[in-house]
C-alpha cells in the first residue's frame, strides 16, 4: 500500500476515446509525487489524455490541472 492514494479524472483528448472522462485511482509515495506526475502527463504531447482533477483520498486535498 502506498502512503498517498489518489483519485483522478482523466480526460481523453485524442483517439477513439476523445472527449470521454474516466475516473481512476493510483498510489504514490507522496502528494508532491502525485502532483508532479499529473503535471508531466498533462503537459506531454505523447499522452492521449490529460489529468483535470486529482484528490488525495486520505486527506481530501484537491488539485486541478
Amino acid at each position: 500500500m502506498y502512503p498517498c492514494q489518489v483519485a483522478f479524472k482523466r480526460l481523453f483528448v485524442q483517439g477513439n476515446l476523445r472527449g470521454i472522462v474516466h475516473d481512476d485511482y493510483m498510489g504514490f509515495m507522496s502528494w508532491d509525487d502525485a502532483c508532479e506526475w499529473a503535471a508531466k502527463v498533462t503537459e506531454s504531447r505523447s499522452v492521449n489524455y490529460i489529468v483535470t482533477e486529482m484528490t488525495d483520498i486520505g486527506t481530501g486535498k484537491k488539485e486541478t490541472f
